[in-house]
């Protein structure tokens, strides 16, 4: 299949897509705040699509879904007027009338939003109050409480005239960038995304504006430099359109994941349209490699991104492996690694662990979930019909024993969230035969 087949198939698949259950939930969550508010049972009108959803730069299984509601000054002045966080009160009380329509699903008020929390991903609300020139003042808990400003109208528009002015390109590859920073594990926010991709545009029209699919290789490649050549060390960006500040995120670490990608893209043959598709492939993973090697329809191997409702990674951490041995000391598996043979060796005992785990705040510890992968290579194992590729729920630690040789073969593990992938790692664990011990 040609390249131009491959990638529009793969930014067509990965377009969100118009959601009935979730189109339902935000309507029913509107109508119970009209009702209170605005004495309607109208369950359109009041609300604004924000975010990644509201800027139409989301993929196909998005989870979060951010919705901004539009209340009557009047309630503004009867919170601003109390002596002590008037807007935490705001919040609890706006919590208090959504938990009228879902009374038995776990809804939390704090900080900026208030979070509704389903069985497969979340609603995030901000009721706010429109400001004559669009912005919205919204409430914010922290540090005794305040209001702040947001103007996301003039972030969805810049999106908007982006992908006129791109053809579509413009959101074709938000998406895409998304669905690198999930396949790879680490934060990256939507609207940093957005905003660097528009920055990206600005300098870089000419690029953007050949829309031609036939073009994208190229033209990602000149974004990965682009995002490469960040500084690590810079706290926050202007937003398009608004021009609000957006911290950091993920210490920046986008921008030593895009040197490596750059790395392999300045390795390969372009006119090779082989060499191309696999490294595109090793980028995105499954939701790109499908297109590429059509057995993979038919695996008997798991994908995360078939597997679970949806990946949204908002965290990270480390798997720790100690490998053993009766009568041997144990040793990360570093030290193996590290040795000339850059192998561990058969009959071993594995101990992977999720160490140094770091989500967001809002994440309650208690609703987390662990499943694990476990992916071996190499004829040894083929012959004996013992191929892994399953992924299936565990703990945090998982013991495994080293049996046959490979180089190539892999543990994963994935941090879950009603049903999300918000934090997962990989691990490589190359295997070496007897004759190779020492």
């Amino acid at each position: 299949m040609p390249i131009d087949t491959i990638f529009s198939n793969f930014c067509n698949s990965i377009k969100m897509v118009e959601n009935q259950e979730w189109q339902s939930r935000i309507a029913a969550i509107t109508k119970k705040i009209n009702e209170k508010y605005y004495d309607s049972d109208d369950d359109h009108n009041h609300r604004l699509l924000v975010g990644s959803v509201g800027r139409h730069t989301a993929t196909n299984k998005v989870s979060d879904f951010d919705v901004l509601f539009i209340l009557p000054w009047n309630i503004y002045h009867r919170f601003d007027h109390h002596s002590d966080n008037g807007q935490s009160d705001f919040l609890q009380e706006v919590k208090e009338c959504i938990k009228e329509r879902y009374p038995r699903t776990q809804i939390r008020a704090d900080g900026q939003v208030i979070d509704v929390t389903f069985s497969n991903g979340l609603i995030e609300i901000v009721p706010g109050f429109e400001n004559k020139d669009g912005s919205f003042q919204y409430a914010d808990t922290n540090d005794g409480g305040k209001w702040r400003t947001t103007n996301p109208r003039s972030e969805k528009q810049k999106c908007t005239d982006d992908t006129a002015a791109t053809h579509g390109t413009f959101r074709d590859c938000a998406r895409m960038i998304r669905v690198w920073k999930n396949h790879n594990g680490f934060v990256f926010s939507g609207l940093l995304i957005d905003t660097l991709i528009d920055k990206f545009y600005v300098n870089n029209n000419h690029i953007l504006e050949d829309n031609s699919y036939s073009n994208y290789p190229l033209v990602l490649k000149k974004i990965f430099e682009f995002l490469s050549e960040q500084n690590e060390g810079q706290q926050y960006w202007h937003a398009l359109g608004s021009n609000q500040q957006i911290s950091n995120h993920g210490s920046n670490k986008f921008i030593r994941e895009a040197r490596k990608v750059l790395d392999k893209l300045n390795e390969i043959d372009f006119d090779n349209e082989s060499e191309v598709l696999k490294c595109f492939s090793e980028i995105f993973g499954y939701q790109f490699k499908q297109y590429v090697d059509k057995s993979l329809l038919y695996s008997s191997e798991d994908f995360a991104e078939k597997f679970f409702s949806a990946i949204d990674i908002k965290g990270k951490f480390d798997i720790e492996c100690i490998v053993s041995q009766a009568g041997f000391r144990d040793h990360h598996i570093g030290y193996y690694l590290s040795s000339k043979l850059g192998a561990i060796f058969k009959n071993k005992s594995l101990l992977f662990k999720v160490i140094n785990l770091e989500l967001p705040a809002n994440i309650d510890p208690s609703n987390l979930k662990y499943y694990w992968k476990v992916r071996n290579f190499g004829v040894e194992a083929q012959r004996q019909e013992q191929l892994r590729g399953k992924i299936f729920k565990g703990r945090s630690i998982r013991r495994e024993h080293t049996k046959y040789k490979s180089m190539r073969h892999y543990v994963e593990c994935y941090v879950v969230d009603n049903d999300v992938v918000i934090a997962r790692s990989k691990l490589i664990v190359p295997i070496g035969g007897y004759e190779d011990e020492r």
